[in-house]
């Protein structure tokens, strides 16, 4: 199983290495990334030209030998999608992302529930309300996604009074869809947030619809994205239930070192990230 992490180009730990980044991933140990388009407020959305600005990331990726294996399109906190002109936003913005995923030659796209109805929809009474706009907005979208070539990967999320948070409600979701081209991202920390969910069942009952991973581990109730380990998910456990679905895509990563440390601390802590990683996956 290839190791991979989270990246991007605009404030991670790697942009130290400047072109050689990419070069650094590779020495680490990592052969894939998860490529953050998630904020639509950077020169990838805003620049004119960002066609050329991906192009010469893919050939400096390329070039090192990794892979972008899955990107994440555009997510924005507090979410707005209450009314049509917020989604219709969302919509050009994720369709200009689908575009680019696949111009860095990225076959998977991640991509968050819409909140049209708020973060609290159980609690109002609004779970139709939410599904339904879900379903028209996610279906307009995988025409974008069918024509390049793109597998739109829905999202389990943190928020624990959201009607399209948990890992089955993503699944039921998915398979109203109906769509080669619309899959499922597992997201590990989001669902260790819950009491009341196995994470090893959550694995077994997506089977073959999870696409791709986000990998992290999480503790007191809280989303942070914590290294393997650092936290209170059962990891062999885990890699026990990838095994029995067959999983054979990316163990993506999405923590990483922080930033803030200086380098040769940065180079230590993200080699040992991927150690933890390998270990996790071979024992």
């Amino acid at each position: 199983m290839k190791i991979g992490i989270e990246f991007n180009i605009f404030n991670s730990g790697y942009c130290r290495y400047g072109d050689k980044k990419y070069i650094k991933l590779k020495e680490h140990g990592f052969s894939c990334i998860d490529f953050n388009m998630s904020n639509t407020n950077t020169e990838i959305y805003t620049f004119p030209e960002s066609d050329k600005l991906l192009l010469r990331e893919k050939a400096l990726a390329d070039d090192a030998g990794i892979e972008i294996n899955q990107a994440h399109g555009p997510w924005r906190s507090p979410p707005r999608d209450g009314t049509v002109i917020d989604r219709a936003e969302r919509m050009d913005k994720m369709k200009k992302s689908i575009r680019l995923a696949s111009l860095l030659g990225c076959k998977n796209w991640v991509i968050h529930p819409l909140m049209p109805l708020g973060a609290d929809d159980t609690v109002t009474g609004n779970e139709k309300g939410t599904w339904e706009i879900n379903l028209i907005f996610m279906k307009d979208l995988l025409i974008t996604a069918k024509e390049y070539g793109v597998t739109i990967c829905l999202e389990n999320v943190p928020m624990a009074k959201f009607s399209l948070a948990k890992p089955a409600a993503i699944l039921n979701f998915a398979e109203e869809i109906n769509d080669e081209n619309f899959k499922i991202c597992l997201d590990t920390g989001h669902a260790s947030l819950f009491d009341d969910l196995s994470l090893c069942d959550e694995v077994r009952r997506l089977g073959d619809k999870i696409k791709v991973l986000h990998v992290h581990d999480n503790k007191y109730g809280k989303d942070l994205h914590l290294m393997p380990y650092f936290g209170t998910i059962d990891w062999k456990a885990f890699v026990v239930s990838l095994k029995d679905i067959g999983y054979n895509g990316v163990f993506s990563l999405e923590t990483s070192a922080p930033n803030t440390l200086p380098d040769f601390l940065f180079e230590k802590s993200s080699i040992l990230l991927y150690e933890i990683a390998n270990e996790i996956i071979n024992g």
